[in-house]
């Protein structure tokens, strides 16, 4: 089996409020889009690791880590994804597609959500919601969801290659939030993996800040479950 991975890294990050995009930014001692590149490109099974960057800096990062491909990014974040799909060996079996600004993703959790994909075609990294969600509409509740199905989703989501690129070629609509939501409309059933380490997305420097601390003192090998 032949895996690959588009790590999605051509936002702007305007959110988290600095002239350098968040995902170039040093973390500990490295930009925080290549820990999650070296995680999979640490793990045999993936024979292509894909950088969507933004048009701009597309020839430094190219000249700077050639063991990798990097790509320019679209519009929009479908799009970037797009034209990682394009750049994809014809003998992939499996494509996880990942967010760069999620720096913390384990090994054993790729390999897991991986295996679940295999056997069920399309499967992603989510954590169990802890809080109460409500539906709200014009500042009213009108009702409390059951916190015992719902879960936040995250990135990795690996699908099969044939399923993503027969998503990928029908017109995406304006509501669609991940890559997931393409294949749940296609009708296949997309397997859910509770991830068991921190992967938490860097939105704001607050999140920045713990995942700094978080590699400072305990590194990426711990073994015990963190949650935030």
């Amino acid at each position: 089996m032949r895996a690959a991975a588009i790590i999605v890294a051509a936002g702007s990050g305007k959110r988290f409020g600095s002239h350098t995009p968040k995902q170039f930014l040093k973390l500990k001692d490295k930009p925080v889009f290549l820990w999650s590149v070296e995680a999979f490109a640490s793990l045999k099974v993936f024979k292509q690791i894909i950088i969507v960057v933004s048009r701009d800096m597309l020839e430094s990062l190219s000249k700077k880590y050639k063991r990798f491909i990097f790509v320019s990014g679209g519009k929009e974040r479908f799009d970037s994804v797009k034209n990682g799909l394009a750049a994809i060996d014809k003998d992939i079996d499996f494509i996880a597609v990942h967010d760069a600004a999620r720096p913390l993703i384990n090994k054993k959790d790729i390999l897991a959500i991986l295996k679940k994909a295999v056997e069920n075609r399309a499967a992603i990294a989510a954590e169990k919601t802890k809080d109460t969600i409500k539906a709200v509409k014009n500042g009213f509740v009108q009702n409390t969801l059951d916190r015992s199905m719902l879960y936040n989703v995250q990135t990795p989501q690996i699908f099969a290659a044939k399923l993503l690129f027969k998503a990928y070629e029908k017109k995406i609509a304006k509501k669609t939030t991940d890559d997931s939501m393409l294949i749940e409309q296609s009708g296949v059933k997309v397997a859910v993996v509770e991830t068991k380490f921190p992967n938490f997305k860097i939105t704001n420097k607050l999140d920045f800040e713990t995942a700094r601390q978080i590699l400072k003192n305990k590194g990426l090998n711990y073994v015990c479950r963190f949650r935030l």
